[in-house]
């Protein structure tokens, strides 16, 4: 556990928390203060003060020594001991703070007078502090949510800024991080500053309940309109039922007009129809005379049938002869044709044979075969022949570079793990008169090389031993030695040169060297140099024009062999173009017979093909003669019959029609004379329509309808609406189904019987119902009435409060605002000001001052604002100002508490030293303690302004805590220091 005390021994005072070195807890101790005054930035009302038990020790945080075997602490405490600032012994008053790492995390109690942990030690003390917290009692514990409130009131009794992770940052005008704060935000914390923020929360209170009022009215109105609705649809089926009982009566009447229309037209039809019948059968009888003369000339004229025999054997061998005519003349288009392609395919044939030898195709197949091969070999010399070049222009590449052979490979190698290495031969010069027996010596070692570097031996072995077996290694000599006579080199090989000397001895011609120990002759007569950069390049370049020269040669033997299989190929074409052209000279001859003959029998073919054509002619016009007569009669006969068809049918729809009139049943539908029919019927409007039996009928079958729709019934299938209203519904379906000029099947007294059966018992219920209904709409109406006026009444209220805070927080930011310019030009500044208007709320929302603090940056310049990017230290002074001038334009800020974490960071000395003067000028006359934990280098310019200086010194990291506080203060009033001076130095050998 951890147990602190703060005594608040000046209310007006600047401390100073100088800083020996990092982790000292001067933070941990703000942190303390802030959390045992409150201060609204850790959000206690709705974290339950939870981030706040990061303050509690945890040994792996401090980074503790595991040899001292440090445990976490669960909870601890925070004192702090409040007295009068006049009378401090007087009424002091103890608050303790208990916080924890499991909920609750945070609670506050207080008492009357001193209880502080009063043992020798600091380890008692804090075995005490349990024990005290518990005697403290459950009647005055406070929760994280209620503690602000009842130990300081509204205003904020604390403001701070912190830099710590313990509890989330948020810009704030004393964090002085200013250019990220929206303008409302800075009106909202300069009204805290000023301890206004309780005018904002009364109107938050009353807007609430103006919006309460207003609820309730829109819930009474729901409730109202909810209830409408309810009545509604009882109103809706009073009315329906009405509704339908009046059309039952409306159908009804236009049901007895129906009767009387209807019968009186079947009556007038009936007479009609009488004399139209007698007229129809006179009609008829002509019609039956006039058929029976048709009908037998009609069958004397198909009596005639020879004519058509005589025509259909014309027609038939004029159509064999067109036949043989079309046969013949495809016959010779297609040998005329076959002619004309073969002329065509002679004409392309002719040029072919031009330059023509006269050898036979077998003859000229085969010498295009030779030329052929005689090609393909000159393409396979001269494929070698550029393939050598490509070798010699490696060859001379790998020369130029000293990398030839596979000492070129060993080079590379060896060159990629940075050895020194060269090719031992292009090395080496010789002189000519040593060539003889030194070519010999050096030419087993063509593909050796040397290692400039004798301790790169071993790696560039390691290498070789893998990659290129085989590779013979010279080492260059560590220090530079005479090369044997007739041999230069820029390279120290004398060991090995002196070696080769010694073991090849020239034999007795002096042609050839010989190694006596291992039996071994090396053969001289090189032709050309073996050794030596220049000579070994003469022979590549050598080397390389010699193979371009075999590439030309080859080139000039492959253009003349393709010369011979061009021309192999023209004469083998013509000789084959020539043998075509006999075949198609013997194949036209014969096409030539084949249409001379076809031509001599289409010509015959056409003639007989017009004589059968005359003969067909004459016959037809014959027979078309009768034809023409007998469909003349067949007209003739239908039109008769038709005639008559028509005649006996008018009189059997005549027949029909009288009996559809049906006017005797019509009478007894309607039950009275004709004369009481017109009467009934004089008294319709519009007599042209509406005494017609359709429309009548339609109109009682709509109000019928109408009737069940209004009791609701639809005819929607699957509707519960009762067994006889089902039947009555689908009689009424059956009525509008049926045609209106027939007699009706079912009567309008069947449709409407059960509906009406209906309607009789619901009668006395819908007049209860409306009269209920009409007599409670009338109580709400006045309740609503009431909470409409109650909404009134509390929307004026808040309108007045609203007024009032908004003439109040001008002026004090108009205050605020003389006060910043004030103090801005008091630090020789140029001049500052606040620029805000009040946007008030909507609904619930809060409401907001926007605030642009400006300042100049120059005497002539303009106000420029607080986001507007400038020096950084320049801002920071401002956000410091306009915190001050906040203060200052309260009248109730006396006793508050700043808190400012690392004092004067990032301020050059200049406006260090100004806003220290500020801070304890507004300090002094405001009646404020001001706390801020300040470097070593801000320390000095401290020190000159504060009423009271900390030093927290952590003198080792293998410490778990800090070395005792020293401070050094100064109260003219020594009984506040005196209170908590015993508690205090108790138990302190250094006090």
């Amino acid at each position: 556990m951890t147990t602190a005390a703060v005594s608040a021994t000046k209310p007006a005072t600047v401390p100073a928390v100088p800083r020996s070195f990092n982790g000292s807890g001067k933070t941990s101790f703000l942190i303390a203060v802030s959390l045992l005054l409150a201060d609204p930035q850790w959000r206690l009302d709705t974290n339950g003060g939870r981030p706040a038990s990061g303050i509690l020790f945890h040994p792996d945080a401090a980074g503790v020594d595991q040899t001292h075997r440090a445990s976490p602490v669960d909870h601890g405490y925070i004192v702090g001991v409040f007295a009068h600032p006049a009378h401090p012994s007087a009424d002091p008053l103890t608050v303790w703070i208990r916080i924890a790492t499991t909920a609750p995390y945070l609670q506050a109690n207080w008492t009357e007078g001193m209880h502080l942990a009063d043992a020798t030690t600091d380890h008692e003390r804090s075995m005490q502090a349990d024990d005290l917290w518990r005697a403290l009692g459950t009647r005055r514990l406070l929760s994280a949510r209620a503690m602000s409130d009842t130990l300081y009131g509204t205003a904020p009794r604390c403001l701070t800024y912190l830099d710590t992770a313990l509890r989330p940052p948020a810009p704030s005008l004393l964090s002085q991080q200013l250019t990220e704060m929206e303008p409302h935000v800075i009106g909202r914390s300069l009204i805290a500053l000023s301890g206004m923020s309780h005018l904002l929360d009364e109107e938050y209170r009353l807007r609430g309940q103006a919006l309460e009022d207003q609820i309730n009215l829109e819930n009474a109105q729901g409730e109202h309109d909810k209830q409408l609705l309810v009545e509604e649809q009882v109103m809706d089926a009073v009315r329906a039922r009405q509704a339908s009982r009046d059309s039952l009566e409306d159908g009804r009447t236009a049901w007895q007009h129906y009767l009387a229309a209807s019968y009186r037209e079947a009556h007038a039809l009936e007479e009609s129809i009488a004399a139209d019948i007698r007229a129809a059968e006179e009609a008829t009888e002509a019609a039956e005379t006039a058929e029976r003369k048709v009908a037998d000339r009609v069958s004397t004229l198909r009596s005639a049938t020879d004519l058509t025999n005589k025509e259909s054997q014309a027609a038939q061998n004029w159509s064999d002869a067109q036949q043989i005519s079309r046969e013949l003349t495809q016959k010779l288009t297609e040998f005329t044709t076959r002619r004309t392609v073969l002329l065509e395919e002679r004409s392309t044939l002719l040029p072919q044979t031009h330059g023509w030898d006269g050898n036979g195709t077998t003859t000229t197949a085969d010498r295009l075969q030779l030329r052929r091969r005689e090609q393909l070999k000159a393409e396979q010399v001269h494929e070698t022949a550029e393939a050598a070049v490509t070798r010699a222009k490696e060859h001379l590449s790998d020369v130029e570079q000293g990398r030839s052979g596979t000492a070129g490979r060993a080079i590379d190698l060896l060159s990629a793990h940075g050895i020194l290495a060269h090719g031992l031969l292009d090395q080496l010069d010789l002189d000519d008169t040593a060539r003889t027996l030194w070519e010999p010596r050096l030419a087993p070692w063509s593909d050796a090389v040397a290692i400039q570097q004798p301790h790169d031996e071993d790696l560039a072995r390691a290498l070789l031993h893998t990659v290129l077996p085989g590779t013979q290694i010279v080492t260059c000599d560590p220090q530079r030695e005479p090369l044997p006579e007739g041999i230069r080199s820029n390279l120290n090989l004398a060991r090995f040169l002196t070696a080769l000397q010694e073991r090849f001895a020239p034999t007795d011609d002096a042609a050839d060297v010989h190694d006596q120990a291992l039996g071994l002759t090396v053969t001289g007569g090189f032709t050309t140099p073996l050794a030596g950069r220049e000579t070994r390049l003469q022979q590549a370049h050598r080397q390389l024009t010699e193979a371009k020269t075999r590439v030309t040669e080859a080139a000039n033997a492959l253009k003349a062999a393709a010369a011979g299989v061009t021309l192999a190929q023209a004469q083998h074409t013509a000789a084959q173009a020539a043998e075509k052209l006999a075949q198609l000279k013997a194949e036209e001859n014969r096409l030539q017979t084949d249409i001379d003959k076809t031509d001599d029998r289409l010509i015959e073919a056409k003639r007989t093909e017009e004589e059968l054509q005359e003969v067909w002619q004459q016959v037809w016009g014959e027979q078309h003669g009768h034809e023409q007569r007998l469909a003349t009669a067949k007209l003739e006969l239908d039109a008769a019959k038709k005639e008559l068809r028509d005649r006996r049918s008018t009189v059997t729809a005549l027949e029909r029609q009288r009996a559809k009139a049906a006017a005797p049943q019509w009478q007894n539908l309607w039950g009275q004379t004709l004369d009481a029919a017109v009467r009934q019927l004089a008294d319709l409007p519009d007599q042209a329509q509406a005494a017609r039996p359709a429309a009548l009928r339609r109109q009682a079958e709509y109000a019928l309808r109408r009737a069940y729709e209004h009791y609701g019934v639809d005819g929607a299938p699957g509707e519960d609406v009762g067994e006889d209203l089902r039947e009555g519904e689908k009689t009424t379906r059956s009525l509008a189904e049926a045609d209106p000029e027939e007699l009706p099947v079912r009567s309008y007294a069947d449709a409407a019987y059960p509906l009406e059966n209906r309607l009789a018992g619901h009668r006395d219920q819908d007049e209860v119902a409306a009269a209920r209904i009409t007599r409670d709409r009338q109580t709400r109406g006045q309740a609503i009435d009431e909470l409409t006026e109650g909404v009134a009444t509390s929307n004026n209220t808040l309108e007045t409060l609203q007024d009032m805070i908004e003439n109040h927080l001008e002026g004090l930011f108009t205050q605020i605002g003389a006060a910043f310019n004030d103090l801005d030009l008091g630090s020789e500044g140029y001049g500052a000001k606040l620029e805000h208007h009040s946007v008030r709320p909507q609904g619930a929302s809060d409401w907001q001052w926007q605030v642009t603090p400006r300042w100049k940056r120059s005497r002539n310049g303009g106000y420029v604002s607080y986001r507007e990017n400038a020096n950084s230290a320049q801002v920071k002074v401002h956000a410091i100002q306009l915190v001050l001038a906040a203060l200052l334009a309260d009248n109730q800020s006396r006793g508050r508490v700043l808190i400012l974490d690392e004092l004067g960071n990032s301020l050059g000395e200049t406006n260090r030293k100004d806003v220290l003067a500020a801070l304890r000028d507004v300090a002094r006359d405001q009646h404020l303690t001001i706390l801020g934990t300040c470097q070593d280098s801000v320390l000095a310019d401290a020190a000159d302004v504060c009423g009271e200086l900390l030093w927290f010194t952590h003198a080792s990291a293998t410490d778990i805590t800090n070395q005792p506080t020293s401070v050094w203060a100064f109260d003219s009033n020594g009984e506040r220091t005196q209170l908590t001076e015993d508690w205090i130095t108790a138990g302190r050998a250094h006090a």
